[in-house]
């Protein structure tokens, strides 16, 4: 299996043969020094976006990246596919996916009805901010976007930072405003809702998964879930009950009394799904959730907002740019200057052979080294 360890010692090595201090590879990547040690003790692992640049700057292959040591040409094939394999295995683990869905299209051969739908989205930023002055440009972050999401669908949406995908959920969130096109949730046009009716729309069919969790520091994780069950008039019998079940299912049950100070990352993310899915919203959407998490912790989080969409029939809709995470999605679109370039369906696909799936796709999209090609398909 990969050993994070090895792979964190190796990026040491490789950057003390340079000549670098942690500070100066940072610097290079355009990272925190924080997260170059994370590295090196094997906390945590690069995130896919920096993989070829430190590849690059460490003069290494990705597969060598992966294996934690140098390989030698004459075993390159033998070690590449075992390579792949031990990556796929460290991140995702065991895969019952597929008798999941075998048992739910005997059960159910009628197509979900769309939660969302977006058709024709564009937004223009006006007026751009340069420095110190506002010049009289724009910017188009969305461009001429539409897709479906199905009830019960777990829907990533993937790209680089600047490729429009933050802007696209903001217009979903109705935080913001789209230029042009529709965007319905359960069939209501959510363009047309006054600002004044937003807050009120958010806390009666959206829920939300943030990064940096967003849970109030001064309420306990059972009033934290609380609150948004109060906030949408459930009656006062059936809080209880409803938080205790559901914190059972999510493994927080025993950290109810606790505040989010005093439980780690991962149980304040859990926390934060529970808060999303106990008002029983028409679409979850969730920000880089994983962002904050070591990869234990975001495996956890995955496997949960899993488990929601196949037991409480939960819709979420997830912005990453980590294909580990994207790997538990059921379809990944793929954003690029504003736009969705392609898409990629899961279906009976195990998430190895979907995580292999999207390094290609990405590899494609992007057109970099044929390094990720020879990693997914030696």
């Amino acid at each position: 299996m990969m050993n994070q360890i090895k792979i964190g010692a190796f990026i040491s090595e490789r950057r003390k043969a340079k000549g670098w201090t942690q500070s100066q590879l940072a610097e290079k990547l355009e990272i925190t020094d924080k997260a170059i040690s994370k590295w090196e003790t094997g906390r945590s692992m690069p995130d896919l976006s920096l993989f070829l640049p430190l590849c690059t700057l460490l003069d290494v292959t990705l597969n060598e990246l992966f294996a934690g040591e140098c390989i030698a040409e004459e075993k390159w094939k033998e070690r590449a596919d075992e390579v792949l394999m031990d990556v796929i295995t460290n991140w995702l683990g065991h895969d019952n996916r597929e008798k999941v869905h075998s048992r739910e299209s005997k059960e159910n051969d009628t197509p979900p009805e769309n939660v969302l739908e977006v058709e024709n989205v564009s937004k223009r930023y006006e007026n751009v901010s340069t420095g110190h002055e506002t010049k009289n440009n724009s910017v188009l972050a969305v461009n001429d976007v539409s897709f479906q999401i199905p009830h019960g669908s777990f829907v990533g949406i993937m790209g680089a930072s600047g490729s429009g995908k933050t802007t696209l959920l903001n217009l979903v969130a109705t935080i913001d405003k789209p230029t042009n096109g529709t965007i319905r949730i359960s069939g209501q046009n959510i363009v047309d809702i006054p600002d004044e009716a937003a807050a009120e729309f958010r806390r009666r069919h959206l829920g939300f998964v943030f990064q940096e969790y967003n849970l109030l520091e001064t309420l306990t994780i059972y009033e934290n879930i609380a609150l948004a069950l109060t906030i949408k008039e459930v009656s006062k019998e059936s809080i209880r009950p409803t938080i205790q079940s559901l914190s059972e299912k999510l493994d927080i049950s025993a950290i109810l009394d606790k505040f989010p100070y005093e439980v780690s990352g991962g149980q304040r993310q859990r926390c934060a799904c529970a808060r999303a899915i106990v008002v029983n919203p028409d679409i979850i959407l969730a920000d880089e959730p994983t962002g904050a998490l070591d990869s234990h912790a975001a495996r956890q989080l995955l496997d949960t907002l899993a488990m929601l969409c196949r037991e409480y029939g939960a819709t979420i809709l997830m912005v990453t740019h980590d294909v580990m995470a994207a790997s538990y999605c059921d379809r990944i679109l793929f954003m690029k200057d504003g736009e969705i370039k392609t898409s990629l369906n899961r279906e009976q696909e195990s998430k190895q052979t979907f995580f292999a799936d999207i390094l290609k796709k990405i590899e494609w999209i992007e057109g970099e080294s044929h390094d990720v090609l020879e990693v997914v398909n030696p």
